[in-house]
């Protein structure tokens, strides 16, 4: 396993999920794509999408609005 780190940090949708799933397509299964956001609206929407496509997702509110995501690839 190995873990990638996605600078999303200022972005807003669709943006943070486009690279996402670009950066996954070049990654392994059980491959973790750490991200954070400080926009709500974009982790939900990455988070949403995770679960529709069936990969593991884990979101958590690391601070006050600050949004730590670990989106891992389970399968192609």
């Amino acid at each position: 396993m190995v873990k990638y780190q996605l600078e999303i940090w200022g972005e807003m949708c669709p943006i943070p999920l486009i690279k996402a799933q670009r950066k996954l397509k070049t990654m392994e299964n059980g491959d973790v794509l750490v991200m954070e956001t400080e926009h709500s609206c974009t982790s939900q929407g990455i988070v949403i999408w995770a679960k529709k496509k069936k990969y593991g997702i884990e979101e958590t509110e690391v601070a006050n609005g600050i949004w730590h995501l670990e989106l891992t690839k389970t399968h192609a």
